[in-house]
């Protein structure tokens, strides 16, 4: 009997050291493969899929989660990786702008009152503005940040998908400054605003932080922060994360933390013009413009400010953006896609012109948009 438990004891302690070092093994081999995976090279494509597509009348186009909107002055569309039609809305702009955040997408009409929400369901809401729209965004429950100009007064406005008013900033252009931009929060309560105002011969830009949530009621006029900058444009102003607000000067950028007040976290001063800017849920970037002596410089910063790359471009796109953890820039006929370490993803000239590239997988697949098709194709190497 001695030698029987003995045995068994040595068959239970054998299988579970095979079984944990099968699991090491494939740990191991899954970590390899998916540490190429994440850092291969690629050289060409395969189209996986196709589906027509048409620009008559075209306002844009957005990345949608995994598929993608094509909006104009006619309708909006939403199409998958397959070419199956998810939604579709009618309606009749002079000039469409459109923002997504999650699920939803805002298309406003610019310069007139006209505004509707879509979901992944389709139309969600339409709206009628009051004053005439300059720019709308929208958050992750449907609810929409209006900016609106008439006369001297400027007007910002919350509204659900439901057209209920959930708060409201209304300035005199002349006495508080000029609305540049606004950016509402993922959660739909929180909106950073830049004004740009003359006093004296002086320029100053105002950045105002507006809490509309349940700590916001502690605040007269929802003021949950200012900052003054004398001689210096502010121009434009996003929330990178919901906590996070970035806001763009003439040479440079601002950070600030925004759990409920907004506290100023860094600035980051550069030399050279600004050529452009990008940001996304984790990164905020500047393009500074080629000189004499230096090419095209990106600049990458995490969401504390601090300069994650600082790469030279031999590229000249026409559009960049940054998407997960790459960035992806083209021109009508040439991509390039670079991942945030700076290291070269795929570059390619195409034979057709480009109207849009978006990621799908963050991986390998990708929407390629022309004018004649959008087609679902896979980057190899």
């Amino acid at each position: 009997m001695r030698d029987y438990e003995e045995r068994r004891r040595r068959y239970r302690r054998n299988r579970t050291i095979i079984f944990v070092s099968l699991f090491v093994i494939i740990i191991v081999i899954g970590a390899i493969y998916l540490i190429r995976l994440f850092n291969r090279s690629y050289q060409d494509y395969e189209v996986m899929d196709r589906v027509d597509n048409t620009e008559e009348n075209l306002g844009g186009y957005l990345q949608y989660k995994s598929a993608v909107v094509r909006y104009s002055r006619d309708g909006a569309v939403a199409v998958d990786s397959k070419g199956n039609l998810l939604w579709n809305g009618a309606y009749e702009m002079a000039d469409p702008i459109a923002d997504t955040c999650e699920d939803y997408v805002v298309i406003a009409d610019r310069g007139s009152k006209q505004l509707h929400i879509f979901n992944k369901k389709g139309i969600a809401g339409s709206l009628t503005m009051n004053h005439p729209i300059v720019k709308a965004e929208v958050a992750k429950q449907g609810v929409v940040a209006v900016l609106m100009i008439e006369e001297d007064t400027s007007y910002i406005e919350l509204y659900s998908k439901e057209g209920d008013l959930l708060g409201e900033k209304v300035t005199n252009i002349t006495r508080d400054g000029y609305p540049m931009d606004i950016s509402i929060s993922d959660d739909g309560e929180k909106v950073a605003a830049t004004y740009l105002s003359i006093n004296k011969g002086e320029i100053i830009n105002n950045i105002l932080f507006l809490n509309y949530g349940e700590v916001g009621k502690n605040f007269t006029d929802r003021l949950a922060g200012v900052q003054i900058h004398e001689n210096e444009i502010v121009p434009r102003i996003t929330f990178l994360d919901n906590d996070t607000v970035c806001a763009y000067k003439e040479n440079g950028l601002l950070i600030f933390a925004m759990e409920e007040i907004a506290e100023f976290t860094k600035e980051e001063t550069v030399e050279g013009k600004i050529k452009s800017i990008l940001h996304n849920e984790k990164y905020a970037g500047i393009v500074l413009d080629e000189t004499k002596e230096t090419e095209p410089r990106l600049l990458l910063y995490d969401l504390k400010g601090n300069r994650v790359l600082d790469k030279e471009l031999d590229f000249e796109y026409e559009t960049i953006y940054v998407s997960g953890e790459e960035v992806i820039m083209y021109d009508n006929l040439s991509c390039l896609i670079y991942r945030a370490d700076g290291r070269e993803k795929f570059r390619y000239t195409f034979s057709t012109n480009i109207s849009a590239i978006y990621p799908i997988n963050h991986l390998d697949r990708y929407f390629m948009i022309n004018p004649q098709e959008i087609l679902e194709i896979q980057l190899v190497e």
